[in-house]
């Protein structure tokens, strides 16, 4: 019987006690009022490296057009009661992706994929 108890009262702790800490984050999160700023046919590359930073990717297309990829992820792990973090499978990894579209200098579109 007391094992059973010290199992049950162990589950309980372990789900019942867990929030999520942030472990690692990379790129920069991107804010509404940083992307309102951006103005189709107006915007150039210029202005969204002031605005945004360096993109994480950036591509060429053959039809003349670029386009830039602002990722930013972060990973968070189950921390249990005492701080004791648990890495691994219980990970939430969370990850946005920002595509601007840039033509003849100027940006011509952008938007939010998913991953």
């Amino acid at each position: 019987m007391k094992p059973v108890l010290i199992c049950l009262l162990g589950i309980f702790l372990m789900t019942g006690g867990c929030y999520y800490t942030l472990r690692s984050t990379e790129g920069t999160k991107l804010s509404s009022a940083q992307i309102q700023e951006i103005k189709l046919g107006k915007t150039t590359e210029m202005d969204l490296f002031k605005l945004l930073g360096p993109p994480s990717k950036k591509e060429n297309k053959v039809d003349g057009t670029q386009v830039l990829l602002y990722i930013h992820s972060q990973t968070e792990s189950p921390t249990l009661p005492g701080g004791f973090v648990i890495y691994g499978f219980l990970d939430k990894d969370r990850e946005e992706i920002f595509e601007v579209t840039i033509k003849n200098g100027v940006v011509k579109s952008f938007q939010f994929i998913k991953p």
